[in-house]
């Protein structure tokens, strides 16, 4: 009977030590997957990073405003078809999706070297079913929020077919000093560095 008796505390402890045990390395196995969770999320930001662009803005010989985040379209821009950069402060988007970050979409006026610049699929698609513009692609990626990295508001502006993105100090400028323009509203944001 003693015997009986100490099987059940032996087999009762043992099956704590092995639960001990074993929520021990449910214990490791989260806190690891959380140390990858933490290390990937690092990664992204450090890819994201890496991947960001300066976005050009140029005026093309129509007078329209053309946008770019690649090097080599903005120099084939300017020795092709003699459009030229202007001094507008803007600053970085990203190459590739990452988390909190939105597609910026390129859109041409079919009428003349016009472009506008979207973030909205629903405006895109009403755009390119008028017949009015043609979609060019997707321009890179900016964040949508500050908590996504986005450090710097970007305003869309518009003059009688013409379109243009300003950060928000520059945005003032434009509508205080260049009459005609008027603010279509906010586009997302920018990061204010290249890193």
């Amino acid at each position: 009977m003693s015997f009986g008796r100490m099987t059940r505390p032996v087999g009762l402890g043992l099956a704590v030590a092995l639960g001990a045990t074993l929520s021990l390395g449910v214990a490791t196995a989260q806190a690891a997957t959380a140390t990858a969770k933490t290390s990937a999320t690092e990664t992204a930001a450090t890819s994201v990073a890496a991947q960001r662009v300066k976005v050009y803005e140029l005026v093309t010989k129509d007078g329209g405003f053309f946008y770019t985040a690649s090097e080599s379209e903005k120099q084939d821009a300017i020795t092709k078809h003699g459009w030229s950069t202007t001094q507008t402060p803007l600053y970085y988007i990203a190459r590739a999706p990452f988390a909190g970050g939105k597609p910026l979409y390129r859109l041409r006026w079919a009428k003349k070297a016009s472009y506008i610049v979207t973030a909205s699929v629903a405006e895109r698609e009403r755009l390119v079913t008028s017949g009015e513009f043609r979609y060019e692609g997707i321009l890179g990626y900016a964040p949508g929020s500050a908590d996504a990295g986005g450090d710097v508001k970007i305003f869309r502006l518009s003059n009688n077919n013409k379109w243009r993105l300003a950060i928000e100090s520059h945005t003032e400028k434009i509508l205080a000093n260049e009459p005609g323009w008027k603010l279509d509203g906010p586009l997302l944001r920018q990061f204010s560095t290249g890193s």
